[in-house]
């Protein structure tokens, strides 16, 4: 019963939207009680009602009509389902408050459902009230009226253009809203023209007036009341008439009411717009199967192009072969009068080719005077994009099984309708348990009680919920974590809810996962601690730094030497306690190592918490990821106070100690060449040799004295440079020359193919020189050769010496540069030296703006270069 009743709520509505939809007066009276449930503005102007009458009886609302043959006719009509057709038939109607008779041209079609019973009666009406009174009046002046064309629409008027005075008829002064019989001056018939208008029939009068002109006077144009304003359209004919000087002495003629016409024709090219653009492809034919009519929609589809004549096409041009054989023998003669034929047709594209399936709708088109068939019209569906979302559907559903997500999908109430594979095996049903159960069957309690206090109720309210559910294991009664999704699956036109579909995550993987994370963390959190209280425990203060320098890490032994909390430190905050004199050295070199990946060493002075400074050596180093980019940097500040004084005293001592040791060297030497020149006089060669060999050695002592002297003055910053512009190639040539002569055993050779200047000390530059050779002869002492060589590189003159000694291992060579560092190993250690010989030469190059490295190769020899900048002149 319910479901009768909605059904009927359905089709009332649908006949609503169709008497809405009607251009001209329409109404529907529901059962055989005549129930109007529709009826349109149009056909309550005419009735004189307003919308109060809806839902009431037709006797009730009109109850002028008892005792006139209206309710006979519809209950014949309802009774028997044939249609009733009239023909300007009076009727009663009380409109303005008083009771008058009108004309109507009416039908009453009975409207069936789906039983065949009549459920309804749809009434269309046209008013040809003033027709009929029109075609009485003209019957009553038809004597009167010689030009007459339609007396219940037309006007006469009879224009003297020489005084500019028209006489009208009462239609024509009606039309034009003029009272009274009297003539109408021309200027007043203008101005009741409309002003979009008036220009058009100025025109048109001025041209038929015109003698030499041969056009007739034939225009349509609308009027405004001259009282009431109301806006009429006419249809005008006239003619002038010329006397012998071809002036024109009368222009008369015809004026009809065309305002109906011209509505009805505007709703009919609205109708006809609304079909023509429709989405649905409609097509009208005759018998014969020629084509009247095609829309828009359906010429895109069959592939008719917008300037084809479609009355030039015919069903021959739509059809394959086949098809038109079974459309014209056997769908055409199926088409039943009342219920048409509805079915599927493979209609062609006439330039593709292309076969295209299709819903077609026939219903037969009669005369509407004759009742006979004379055409049939097609509403057609175009279902290639239904039959691409079914084979869609198929893939998704394809898809959806092959998941191996749970996925199921039940009615509103719950009922299973689908469950994948993947959800059948996570619960343990199978095809033939899966039948009769519902979504509380296989989800827990808990679950349960979640679903209808919680789920349905937002389900509906919102079409959609996400959340953790639990199911149940229909073998093992297991509790299966799920993080599951519900949604509504609505119905395409009443947007009722009908199904709800479910997609499910079991979570136990990700549950156990999480669980292995978490000891994974708590383990690690404990390493952290390990390690931080390893840190704390160490005497140095450590930290680390983003890759891009911004120190996220500091121990707590900072906290025991500077004046600031960890906490300032971070990020940039350590700069601050920085020495003034070396917050720029300290900056520019960390920056240089974070472009270049390089270790940072930096020795720099730091403020503590008793406001005194101290000496710190940093240094850090870049931790790399697989592929070498750094992802964090590791540090350690080290106070080096203590080794700072300790190196000032020591450069103190030796400062005292080397001056001190000068002057009895220089006199013990001076002594030395003395009695050796006395002993090869007197002839004692083996005395005077002896003494040679002392001298020597006292030359050496001299030597390790100015080292330490030289190094004294460095550290102090007192080292003298007396700088000069000097021929480098020069240079180089006059202190090989000079070792080659003490040094026999190895053959010097010189490669000098650069011929410039320099700008520095000479004689320090040579003594750089001089160390380099004297480390190559004496730590190769199996080989024979040296070479010297120069050359220009860029702006820089770089000098090298090779020799083809001992070598240095690769862990070593970069520290030959430092103070007192010499090389270890069984062998180093056979030569003698203090250890300062590179490391002055290295700071006297640095001192001109240059640098000075070593290549070398254990067992093979070494390449010690340094390279200056050139004098640009």
């Amino acid at each position: 019963m319910n479901d009768m009743q909605s059904d009927n709520h359905v089709t009332q509505q649908s006949f609503q939207q169709l008497v809405e939809a009607s251009p001209m007066p329409t109404a529907i009276y529901w059962g055989q009680e005549m129930q109007i449930i529709a009826a349109n503005q149009a056909m309550l102007q005419t009735w004189g009602k307003d919308s109060s009458v809806l839902n009431k009886p037709l006797k009730d609302a009109l109850p002028e009509l008892e005792g006139q043959p209206f309710f006979d006719l519809l209950n014949t009509v309802f009774t028997t389902g044939q249609a009733y057709e009239a023909q300007e038939d009076p009727a009663d109607l009380i409109v303005d408050g008083k009771l008058q008779t009108f004309y109507f041209t009416f039908t009453y079609k009975a409207l069936k459902g789906t039983d065949g019973q009549t459920q309804a009666i749809i009434n269309t009406a046209t008013d040809v009230t003033e027709l009929v009174l029109a075609r009485q009046q003209v019957a009553e002046t038809q004597e009167r009226l010689v030009f007459a064309l339609d007396a219940a629409e037309v006007g006469t008027w009879d224009l003297d253009p020489i005084n500019n005075v028209v006489n009208w008829d009462a239609r024509c002064r009606e039309l034009f809203g003029f009272d009274g019989n009297s003539i109408i001056p021309y200027h007043d018939v203008l101005s009741c023209i409309h002003p979009d208008d008036a220009e058009l029939v100025r025109k048109a009068v001025t041209a038929a007036i015109n003698p030499y002109n041969s056009s007739s006077y034939d225009i349509r144009y609308r009027t405004v009341g001259r009282h009431n304003q109301q806006v009429r359209w006419v249809h005008c004919k006239g003619k002038a008439y010329f006397n012998n000087d071809n002036a024109a002495y009368r222009f008369a003629g015809t004026a009809q009411d065309i305002t109906t016409e011209v509505n009805a024709r505007q709703r009919e090219l609205q109708l006809l717009s609304l079909v023509n653009n429709n989405a649905d492809q409609m097509t009208v034919a005759d018998m014969d199967g020629h084509l009247l009519y095609m829309n828009q929609a359906a010429k895109k589809m069959l592939g008719v192009d917008a300037g084809t004549d479609v009355h030039t096409l015919s069903a021959n041009d739509f059809y394959m072969p086949d098809e038109l054989k079974r459309v014209q023998q056997q769908v055409i003669k199926e088409i039943s009068e009342h219920e048409g034929w509805q079915g599927i047709i493979n209609l062609m594209n006439r330039k593709t080719r292309e076969v295209i399936p299709c819903q077609v709708s026939f219903i037969l088109i009669k005369d509407l005077q004759t009742g006979n068939v004379i055409g049939r019209g097609a509403t057609i569906r175009d279902l290639r994009p239904e039959i691409k979302a079914k084979t869609e559907l198929q893939r998704l559903a394809t898809i959806v099984d092959s998941s191996e997500d749970f996925c199921n999908y039940c009615d509103i109430s719950g009922n299973t309708i689908y469950l994948n594979k993947a959800g059948s095996e996570l619960i343990g049903l199978n095809k033939e348990t899966l039948s009769g159960t519902t979504i509380f069957d296989y989800h827990s309690v808990a679950a349960n009680d979640k679903i209808k206090d919680e789920v349905l109720p937002q389900l509906l309210k919102t079409g959609r919920w996400s959340g953790q559910l639990e199911l149940l294991h229909q073998k093992t009664s297991e509790i299966i974590p799920i993080h599951k999704q519900f949604f509504v699956v609505r119905e395409d036109i009443t947007n009722e809810p009908i199904a709800i579909a479910g997609i499910a995550r079991d979570l136990r993987p990700e549950l156990n996962a999480r669980k292995a994370i978490d000891i994974k963390n708590t383990e690690l959190n404990k390493a952290v601690k390990e390690l931080e209280f390893l840190a704390d425990s160490v005497p140095a203060v450590v930290w680390s730094s983003t890759p891009d320098g911004l120190m996220d890490y500091i121990n707590q032994r900072w906290s025991e030497h500077s004046i600031q909390p960890v906490e300032a430190a971070l990020g940039t905050g350590w700069l601050k306690d920085v020495h003034p004199e070396d917050v720029q050295p300290a900056t520019a070199l960390w920056n240089a190592s974070i472009a270049t990946g390089e270790p940072y060493q930096v020795e720099i002075r730091r403020l503590d918490k008793y406001g005194h400074y101290r000496w710190w050596l940093v240094r850090a180093v870049p931790l790399r990821d697989e592929n070498g980019q750094v992802i964090k940097w590791y540090g350690s500040n080290t106070d080096i106070t203590e080794q700072k004084e300790l190196s000032q005293q020591k450069d103190n001592f030796l400062g005292v100690a080397s001056h001190e040791l000068k002057t009895p060297v220089t006199s013990l030497k001076a002594y030395t060449q003395v009695m050796e020149s006395m002993f090869r006089r007197s002839g004692d060669i083996k005395n005077a040799e002896m003494l040679a060999k002392m001298d020597k050695q006292i030359n050496r002592l001299n030597s390790l004295i100015g080292d330490l002297l030289d190094v004294t003055k460095i550290n102090t910053g007192r080292l003298q440079f007396n700088d000069t512009v000097f021929d480098f190639s020069q240079m180089v040539e006059e202190v090989v020359e000079d070792l080659q002569r003490t040094a026999s055993k190895h053959q010097m050779v010189m490669e000098l193919n650069f011929h410039g200047t320099v700008i520095g000390d000479r004689d320090r530059v040579g003594q750089v020189i001089i160390n380099l050779l004297t480390n190559a002869i004496k730590y190769s002492p199996e080989a024979n050769r040296i070479v010297v060589q120069t050359s220009l590189q860029g702006a820089e003159v770089q000098l090298c010496v090779q020799d083809f000694g001992i070598g240095i291992s690769a862990d070593k060579k970069d520290r030959v540069f430092e103070q007192f560092y010499r090389v270890s190993g069984t062998r180093e250690h056979t030569f003698p030296g203090l250890g300062l010989g590179l490391y002055i030469s290295a700071e006297i190059i640095k001192h001109m703006g240059g640098r000075m490295w070593v290549d070398s190769v254990e067992g093979e020899g070494s390449t010690f270069c340094f390279a200056v900048p050139v004098h640009q002149s």
